[in-house]
């Protein structure tokens, strides 16, 4: 159900969450991202078998190159040397066998992290969405429904993204960091220590750029969840925008999120940008060092040209694995950032939970008070004060007050979906704070006064409360709700799919088949928010007969727009400022001539 809230907070444009941990704590995001490998640890596994045959066939390239460069020049200097080109064949065929195998090893490991990578964004996602139905209404009252959604897509990609690729790198770098050094330090001591030296400044220089630029990948991340927030608003708003003639207004502010997105990416792109240029220096320095040392012992007899020849291509795999690493920076921090936020949202702690040791409220007889209730959706500001009054099963109350008077509290107060700061609510004598969620929402039905519908067939719809209802129980409910006639007149019946929530169908044909709903449910306790305001009248009166058939024997609350639809009510509670000023029935608030009166006069003249 959707929080009834005229008075609730408002969104923002920015994260209401509650993190449990920091989130910039890199590390700690990297090591909980890590632990979803723990569903595919065979995959990884064998990524790594592969990893390790497609090193060791790569380090072994060099060395066929180096030997047959030294016995070319061996053989040119022999008297009447002539060059082995049987011998260079199969060295040939060796090194077409070794890329060949690289190749199918390196295809092997993008497979297998590929599947796995998309398993673990499943799981994520699936705990996302767990996640958010055990939240509070509060959460989704003041959050951005873009930029809860960028969560699902945005940034669980950029997750998907880095670890398709990120870890293949990791483990591939690592064993070929440890293989290129072993035999590097077995062709030449000397050369390996030189090449070293080089190392502690890529470590530095790494350090200071991925401090220097996390901060702009988590702005940028954020940037684009706003934007994401706004352009579901224009698309749901259009018409609204375009009736009030605020194209220019919503364009330019547009504008500025799109530009903030812009100047916060250009900062994670330049600073981050830096570190690659830096590397292929580094690596070109020790290129240039193992050239001039290598020729220098050559010269003494030390080391072969050939060694010198293997040495150059060792020390370009071992600066590869760094290069690796930087040139996937980018995506790596924003990968960070994207998980922190999604941590952040999985960390969010509910508002309403169930006590340990819950009761299940089961033959709802439906007597509902309200005993002294004060609520404010934030503390110290009430928007109900000093509530008191009871519903006996089977009675009809309307509720009935100007906007912003707390009709629509009482409703969230009553379903909880939020949770009263003094006073208690009980139903058939048993506080609904001591009740299970499920149950208590099980003994509600709701209609509110924006129908939403799923975009799947009205048969659908409207058995969505009770999933096992029969066709035949979907049909009568549509027959109670006045909802079978145009239903049957539709090109596929009950089977018709709905398109965006409902769109396809009229205002009042969408509240008849929440109505529908509603009646298929049969809760011992109903709740009506306005549903016929925005009616035309001839929907207006199918919609009072379908409510009429459905409050039958049933505790009723009806917050009412048009008085002229609670004159039956058996209590009218009239609301102003937070407080029940008059109560009664309609005839009797009539001959009272206070607030009722006025409004119901101000309806009529």
């Amino acid at each position: 159900m959707k929080a009834l809230n005229n008075n609730g907070p408002q969104r923002r444009m920015s994260d209401m969450g509650r993190p449990v941990e920091k989130a910039n704590d890199s590390w700690a995001t990297i090591k909980r991202l890590f632990s979803y490998w723990k569903s595919s640890r065979w995959k990884l596994i064998f990524v790594m078998i592969c990893s390790t045959a497609e090193v060791g066939l790569q380090l072994l390239a060099p060395l066929l190159i180096g030997k047959s460069i030294d016995e070319c020049i061996n053989l040119a200097y022999q008297e009447g040397g002539s060059v082995d080109f049987e011998r260079l064949q199969w060295t040939l065929i060796a090194l077409t066998i070794v890329y060949i195998g690289s190749a199918l090893c390196s295809w092997l490991q993008e497979y297998l992290m590929a599947i796995a990578s998309l398993n673990i964004v499943r799981t994520i996602r699936e705990e996302m969405i767990e996640k958010l139905h055990t939240l509070s209404i509060r959460f989704f009252d003041t959050k951005l429904r873009g930029e809860t959604m960028s969560h699902f897509t945005n940034d669980v990609e950029l997750i998907r993204d880095a670890l398709g690729r990120t870890v293949i790198q990791l483990i591939s770098s690592v064993f070929t960091l440890v293989g290129t050094a072993f035999l590097m330090l077995s062709l030449s001591l000397e050369l390996t220590g030189m090449v070293c030296l080089t190392i502690p400044l890529v470590i530095l220089l790494s350090k200071f750029v991925m401090t220097r630029t996390r901060k702009f990948f988590s702005e940028q991340q954020q940037a684009l969840g706003d934007l994401n927030g706004m352009i579901e608003e224009n698309i749901v708003g259009m018409k609204v925008i375009r009736s009030f003639g605020q194209e220019e207004k919503q364009t330019e502010k547009f504008g500025q999120l799109n530009k903030k997105l812009q100047d916060t990416g250009s900062s994670a792109q330049i600073y981050s940008g830096i570190l690659m240029p830096l590397m292929r220096v580094l690596d070109n320095l020790s290129y240039i060092i193992v050239t001039i040392a290598g020729s220098f012992l050559a010269s003494r007899g030390s080391i072969t040209v050939g060694v010198i020849q293997s040495f150059l291509l060792y020390s370009r795999n071992f600066q590869r694995p760094v290069n690796q690493i930087a040139t996937q920076f980018n995506s790596v921090q924003s990968a960070i950032a994207g998980a922190e936020r999604i941590f952040k949202l999985l960390d969010e702690k509910p508002e309403i939970t169930d006590k340990v040791g819950a009761k299940t409220l089961e033959g709802t007889l439906g007597r509902v008070c309200f005993d002294h209730v004060t609520f404010g959706y934030e503390k110290g500001k009430p928007i109900v004060k000093d509530i008191s009054f009871t519903a006996e099963p089977g009675e009809v109350i309307a509720i009935v007050g100007g906007t912003g008077a707390g009709k629509s509290t009482l409703i969230n107060l009553l379903t909880r979906f939020y949770d009263i700061d003094e006073g208690s609510i009980t139903i058939d004598g048993e506080e609904i704070s001591n009740l299970t969620q499920h149950s208590l929402r099980n003994a509600l039905g709701i209609v509110l006064q924006e129908p939403f519908l799923f975009s799947e067939s009205i048969k659908y719809n409207i058995g969505y409360g009770k999933p096992n209802a029969s066709e035949e129980e979907i049909r009568q409910a549509a027959i109670t709700a006045n909802a079978y006639h145009f239903t049957i007149r539709l090109a596929d019946g009950f089977e018709t799919v709905l398109h965006e929530q409902g769109e396809d169908i009229s205002h009042g044909q969408r509240q008849l088949l929440t109505i529908a709903r509603a009646v298929l449910v049969n809760a011992p306790i109903l709740i009506l928010d306005e549903a016929t305001s925005n009616i035309d009248t001839r929907t207006e009166i199918l919609i009072q007969k379908a409510i009429a058939n459905l409050t039958q024997g049933k505790t009723c609350f009806i917050i009412a727009h048009r008085l002229s639809t609670i004159k039956n009510a058996d209590k009218i509670l009239v609301m102003e400022n937070g407080r029940i000023v008059e109560s009664g029935k309609h005839e009797e608030l009539i001959q009272k001539g206070g607030v009722y009166e006025k409004i119901y006069s101000s309806q009529f003249e």
